[in-house]
């Protein structure tokens, strides 16, 4: 499969904001704050996907990545995360970047940072074509260096010609 075609410079953000820090309340949810804080950033990603019109409903869309979710984090280990739905408010299958410096909790296996965020957003009449993006960019950080490459990446025309590398 050519992931590198399903991607466009206009779908990579190599600076996300960094997280916000809670606030000092004792009152405060913990759990329900960290859910809100990982929702705004789906926001973000969902605002990435729609950069060229591949959205149909983004708030539906939106409630689509938060349902995934919730029934089991996205966030690999490593620094890695693979934010993927399967969902009737995508246009065509389409797979965008992030980046964060600082990283984010995003409730990651080895309860790490996760810095790296493949976003995968295909149709729901493709069938489980997702899962087979999400195996692509996986396998790409079996690699050692995989991991320093992407941080290290300066423009978008980068970020796409690294994957063209692993095509």
């Amino acid at each position: 499969m050519n992931l590198a075609r399903l991607m466009l410079e206009e779908m990579i953000e190599l600076n996300l904001l960094p997280p916000e820090e809670p606030p000092d309340n004792p009152d405060l949810n913990l759990a329900k704050w960290k859910q809100m804080q990982k929702e705004k950033y789906l926001q973000a990603f969902v605002d990435l996907l729609d950069k060229n019109n591949y959205v149909l409903h983004k708030r539906k869309l939106h409630r689509d990545f938060v349902n995934r979710e919730r029934k089991s984090s996205t966030a690999l280990v490593n620094g890695v995360a693979i934010p993927h739905v399967r969902s009737r408010y995508i246009r065509n299958p389409v797979v965008a970047f992030a980046r964060s410096e600082t990283g984010i909790d995003f409730d990651a296996m080895d309860s790490g940072l996760s810095h790296l965020f493949f976003i995968i957003a295909t149709p729901a009449k493709v069938g489980d074509l997702h899962l087979k993006i999400y195996r692509q960019i996986a396998a790409m950080f079996r690699f050692e260096d995989t991991y320093n490459e992407f941080m290290w990446l300066n423009n978008p025309g980068e970020v796409i010609r690294t994957i063209r590398q692993f095509d």
